[in-house]
């Protein structure tokens, strides 16, 4: 049973990937801008994404007893010494969050790509830092 705030934020990255993927099968830049729901739930996807994967490093610094830096970049690099380089690929995500929420529509769909392209990274992250709260 899932009950920490740690264990909620593994499982909603894992759910939301997925979900993120599903979505996006068989969509095209066309689609994406003709389908307006589409759109949306793939855009509310990468911030989904983009912030749980904040959410997780923000615990990673807490539970070491480390301080949490003021933005979202800054956040997920200062996991650098328990996650290694992999933070360095998946800090800048955050600008194509910040680009996708804010509604810049002609780079929304390079943001999909960019964050359909960096699914393995993320994953990736996510274990390192899963591994972590085992005890």
């Amino acid at each position: 049973m899932v009950d920490s705030k740690i264990d909620r934020l593994f499982a909603f990255i894992s759910e939301t990937i997925g979900y993120f993927l599903s979505r996006l099968e068989g969509v095209d830049r066309d689609v994406y801008f003709a389908d307006r729901d589409r759109r949306n739930i793939l855009d509310k996807s990468i911030n989904d994404i983009i912030l749980c994967l904040t959410d997780i490093a923000e615990e990673c610094l807490k539970k070491n007893k480390r301080n949490v830096p003021d933005t979202y970049k800054d956040t997920i690099l200062a996991c650098h010494e328990f996650a290694g380089d992999i933070v360095l690929k998946i800090a800048p995500l955050v600008k194509h969050r910040n680009e996708t929420i804010h509604q810049y529509l002609r780079v929304n769909w390079q943001n999909i790509m960019v964050v359909k392209n960096r699914i393995g990274e993320i994953k990736e992250f996510v274990d390192k830092t899963k591994k972590l709260f085992i005890d």
